[in-house]
């Protein structure tokens, strides 16, 4: 059969495609509700997985809180009419509304799990199916988004109602339980997948992007890339990266600090890099699709991070055989071992972070050793195809087995 495309409000689809022909026993219809598709980690990872899920074992569905941001574009002929929900608040009458119009679909559409990606649509999904059938998967993929009381009272109840708690890394499992956030099986690891760059084309060589930045930013061909790949908000930690870069800069004079990420703090982070005299090594590239790819130019890669999830930038520099200096704060630590398959250091400690820095660049040898031991492991482990096996065993495991089609 032809799945239907259902109606909201009036103008208002719930993606639906064409679907295999009708079976004794109907799929489970996943609605993947996310907040927006910002060039961000918990959105990368969403997208890669709309793209893989099996559509014969699984009749996927997307809605989103804002449909805005430059990733959904891969994904929009896959699912070309996504629904929005637009909160600015959950304490006013729109909440309400909101609330009412997902219940609404999900009761239609006969939705049996919804896979909430974050905080926000997992209070959302929570608060839109008391009294249904409906499975709710709440993702959290970081220790913590504030100290706001709202925030923490918030993840209370998502660790209570939710059927399932899925994280990326052990470090945030065992802070959940830290917290009293419910029983240790209700807490599913599931680690991010690595991304494989592809290029319709033969892809470009480390050396040739390198290049090819290199005369983007019109600098000498000796130049030394220190890259950082983060969106540009204080957890990010770039006012450390920026006193390190300075410090850095009076041992190497050849270095560059290539900025690759959009964000908030960009006029803050320019006015200090005018403070600390490194304007003209400082580079701010904004959003860039090719993020992971500029990664293969970096001489180090760093992350200077104040808490973590399990950050892709890091695992894609692995993944891209650069050497890696990172803060040792939440799944980061199961990426890189130090000294072993890269560099750790405190959080918020740029004196540490230059050194490493400063070590990396000094002796390449033993920082290309590391960062073949960091390739070889993550490509090992951190596999797109286990990640998404992975979340499909999740949802069968919450699959009602007395479920026919009608």
């Amino acid at each position: 059969m032809t799945m239907k495309t259902t109606t909201l409000n009036r103008g208002e689809l719930i993606n639906a495609p064409a679907q295999p022909a009708a079976q004794s026993r109907r799929r489970p219809r996943v609605l993947h509700l996310v907040n927006y598709f910002e060039a961000g980690g918990t959105e990368r990872q969403a997208v890669e997985l709309l793209k893989r899920l099996n559509p014969e074992r699984f009749d996927v569905r997307l809605a989103a809180l804002r449909n805005v941001g430059p990733l959904y574009k891969e994904i929009a002929e896959q699912y070309p009419a996504i629904p929005e929900f637009p909160l600015n608040s959950f304490y006013d009458l729109n909440a309400l509304k909101q609330t009412s119009r997902l219940r609404k679909l999900l009761l239609q559409e006969r939705i049996d799990i919804v896979h909430a990606h974050d905080f926000y649509t997992a209070i959302l999904a929570l608060m839109a199916t008391p009294f249904t059938r409906v499975r709710v998967i709440a993702c959290q993929r970081n220790l913590k988004i504030s100290d706001r009381l709202a925030h923490r009272v918030g993840h209370r109840l998502m660790y209570r109602f939710a059927d399932l708690l899925l994280v990326n890394s052990a470090a945030i499992r065992e802070h959940i339980l830290g917290l009293g956030g419910g029983p240790p099986e209700k807490i599913v690891v599931i680690r991010n997948g690595l991304r494989r760059l592809t290029h319709a084309t033969t892809p470009p060589t480390p050396a040739a992007v390198r290049a090819t930045l290199i005369q983007e930013l019109n600098l000498p061909a000796d130049a030394k890339l220190v890259g950082i790949v983060a969106n540009l908000r204080p957890v990010k930690g770039h006012r450390y990266f920026l006193e390190a870069a300075a410090q850095v800069s009076h041992s190497v004079p050849e270095a560059h600090f290539v900025l690759v990420g959009e964000g908030p703090l960009r006029s803050e982070i320019e006015a200090q890099a005018a403070q600390f005299g490194i304007s003209s090594r400082v580079h701010i590239l904004g959003y860039r699709p090719d993020a992971a790819l500029l990664q293969t130019a970096f001489d180090v890669a760093v992350l200077a991070s104040l808490h973590e999830g399990l950050p892709n930038s890091v695992m894609e520099a692995m993944a891209a055989g650069v050497p890696v200096v990172a803060t040792a704060v939440g799944g980061t630590k199961e990426l890189v071992t130090d000294e072993e398959t890269g560099y750790l250091v405190p959080p918020a400690d740029a004196e540490a972070m230059a050194l490493r820095i400063l070590r990396a660049l000094q002796h390449p040898i033993e920082s290309a050793a590391l960062a073949a031991r960091g390739q070889l492991f993550v490509n090992t482990e951190f596999n797109m195809e286990r990640m998404v096996t992975a979340v499909e065993t999740l949802y069968s495991s919450l699959d009602e087995p007395s479920r026919t089609e009608i």
